[in-house]
């Protein structure tokens, strides 16, 4: 019976590492401790020797890790903040050569030598900052695949025949046209649009942003469309763009406008949404206002949209965009800046 891979490579790193040890432990037996003509081995002095080694790496690796969460993660990976992370780093060099200045006594013959592991200890930083984020970015990837599959798997599975729906809905268009009544006809023809939008353009990995807001563009109008006219209620809401082709995540927005009308509307009590979106230089903004009515208990919350869309702009926008969201006693704010 063959072993499981997993048994087996973890066999070969012990045959491997058994047979280094007792290789090394050879030579230093019979290169010391068969010495009989000397005296034998200081196994204090060695143990600390090894011990320092230990130390020195282990502080090594945290300051290269702490470099990497504070600095690389924060500035690096933001073209307009990279400047600041390689003046960290000069510093940090200064700081790391006059330490190596302090321990050799500031001889100037160790000069030289001290500037070349300076610049050993800060490759070695830069390289892990680089090789951790490839990491990271990497793990990143597999989970937005992942859960990229496993959405389209749910929509598969609450799909009812796509062709029969717009087929349906062709045919009560055509009905309300025939009836002369243009105002329900109109808004089949936008539910039409935004299932058709559903259906097929959250396949893609991104969308241009004229479709999408297209997209909301026809959802606002039929939340509009089913909301009564009344001075309670008030409805403020602006799309700009600016023509310039710019590319963006299918269905990105719509859980914060879902959230604003799922939350902040109320037929009983006074209401608003004030909704700013603009996009200027391939460059998104968005802040969305909702007031917060009195709602029953199984309604309370904000949703789960909100925290999905959340995840995916962490996945999918990492260090390109800033989302804040402020709740009051009786308002809901969001802020979403993004660079397409």
């Amino acid at each position: 019976m063959t072993p499981p891979p997993k048994l087996y490579a973890v066999a070969v790193l012990i045959t491997a590492l058994a047979g280094l040890l007792i290789y090394w432990g050879r030579l230093l037996y019979e290169g010391v401790w068969q010495q009989v003509d000397e005296a034998l081995p200081d196994i204090g002095g060695l143990a600390r020797y090894l011990l320092g080694i230990i130390v020195l790496l282990t502080a090594l690796w945290a300051l290269a890790f702490a470099s990497y969460r504070l600095t690389f993660l924060r500035w690096h990976l933001r073209r307009e903040t990279r400047p600041y992370y390689w003046t960290w780093l000069c510093g940090l060099a200064l700081l790391l050569f006059e330490l190596l200045q302090l321990r050799t006594g500031r001889e100037p013959a160790f000069a030289d030598e001290n500037m070349l592991v300076t610049g050993v200890l800060i490759g070695f930083i830069i390289a892990y900052g680089y090789v951790a984020d490839s990491f990271r970015a990497r793990r990143e990837q597999l989970h937005l695949v992942q859960q990229k599959t496993e959405a389209e798997l749910t929509a598969l599975k609450a799909q009812i025949n796509p062709h029969f729906l717009f087929n349906a809905l062709n045919t009560i268009y055509n009905e309300a046209q025939r009836a002369d009544n243009e105002t329900v006809a109109d808004l089949i023809q936008q539910l039409s649009g935004i299932m058709r939008f559903t259906l097929q353009e959250s396949k893609q990995p991104l969308t241009p942003i004229d479709r999408e807001l297209a997209f909301l563009e026809k959802y606002l109008a039929l939340q509009r469309a089913r909301l009564p006219q009344s001075d309670r209620l008030r409805l403020s809401t602006r799309l700009d763009w600016d023509g310039q082709p710019a590319r963006i995540a299918p269905l990105l927005l719509i859980p914060f406008v879902e959230n604003a009308f799922q939350y902040g509307i109320s037929l009983a009590q006074p209401s608003f949404i004030d909704l700013d979106l603009s996009v200027a230089d391939r460059r998104l903004r968005m802040r969305l206002t909702n007031s917060l009515p009195a709602q029953p208990a199984s309604r309370s919350g904000s949703g789960t949209g909100i925290t999905n869309a959340r995840q995916r702009l962490a996945l999918m926008y990492p260090a390109r965009h800033e989302l804040r969201i402020d709740r009051t006693s009786d308002t809901f704010t969001v802020d979403l800046t993004l660079d397409l």
